[in-house]
């Protein structure tokens, strides 16, 4: 039961942040100030992509209880992988292979 917790926090961790993502793009550049702040909180998409993330956090709990972080932790960088494949296709974004292992 562990490694479908496991799957389902990585599935709605991708659907939330993916969501977030869209919501700060309909907003634009955001700073952090009370206004900035007030319009992130008040837009629906931002709200629903951390919702979403709200809901991947519980089943990393329930993963937690049935798994050992050591196992449950690294099953993670699936979502890494999905996340760069869905912030191509789905949110057009640039990606090549000199820009992300610069950060190494």
């Amino acid at each position: 039961m562990g490694n479908i917790f496991i799957l389902i926090s990585i599935f709605f961790n991708i659907l939330g942040q993916s969501v977030l993502k869209i919501g700060v793009n309909k907003l634009g550049a955001l700073s952090l100030s009370l206004s900035g702040i007030i319009k992130a909180f008040t837009s629906f998409l931002v709200l629903g992509g951390l919702a979403l993330y709200v809901i991947s956090s519980v089943f990393w709990i329930l993963a937690l209880s049935h798994k050992d972080l050591s196992y449950a932790y690294p099953m993670l960088s699936v979502g890494y992988v999905i996340i760069l494949l869905v912030s191509w296709f789905v949110l057009g974004e640039h990606i090549s292979l000199l820009r992300n292992f610069s950060y190494c």
